[in-house]
């Protein structure tokens, strides 16, 4: 009876074994993305910008040091900026109750000309729930915010920190609305740290 008992015990050490190795990849993975972003990270100077939000308010990013922002340069007829867009409310979401962290969505590259119409018509039928920026042509027919940022491709997001400093830059999107709210988070976690 004792070798049963004994084989018994094996066993369940074995599944132990098992479902603990088993649990090790998703630390092993959220460590690798960590180690990763930390190797991606910068230190530029933000450089300053005063838009208006759709309701005409003016907003400068002067006015939100202390405190990390997340920049999204998009366009209503960019496919990938609005694939993005769902993991973009899920992070929204996500830090809707924490005051350091902001998210500003910065509409740009338009060509339509009722610019403002559109965003505003795309926004409320999307129900997104979006402090969108206007980055409109000025008098020289220059997108001024996307153009100071050096954005050359759209989607394209920049994390601050605090100090008003781009920490990360990163164009595109691709994954799982999932995936990519956690390697937001991790970004945004990081410049919270960022010293």
């Amino acid at each position: 009876m004792i070798p049963f008992f004994r084989l018994c015990l094996l066993a369940m050490l074995s599944v132990l074994a098992c479902t603990s190795l088993q649990a090790q990849p998703p630390a092993n993975k959220a460590d690798a993305l960590h180690k990763k972003l930390l190797a991606e990270m910068i230190s530029l100077p933000a450089p300053n910008f005063t838009l208006k939000d759709l309701a005409g308010n003016v907003v400068s990013l002067k006015d939100l040091k202390g405190k990390v922002i997340v920049l999204d340069f998009w366009s209503t007829w960019c496919v990938p900026c609005k694939k993005s867009f769902p993991a973009m409310q899920l992070a929204v979401n996500t830090y809707k109750n924490d005051p350091s962290v902001k998210f500003l969505f910065i509409h740009t590259w338009e060509t339509s000309k009722t610019p403002l119409e559109d965003v505003k018509k795309y926004i409320a039928q999307s129900g997104f729930n979006f402090q969108v920026l206007m980055d409109l042509k000025d008098e020289a027919g220059r997108n001024a915010a996307v153009e100071d940022y050096g954005v050359i491709a759209i989607p394209a997001k920049f994390v601050i920190d605090k100090a008003g400093n781009i920490v990360f830059k990163l164009t595109g999107f691709a994954g799982t609305d999932a995936a990519a709210l956690h390697e937001i988070s991790e970004r945004i976690n990081l410049a919270k740290n960022h010293k």
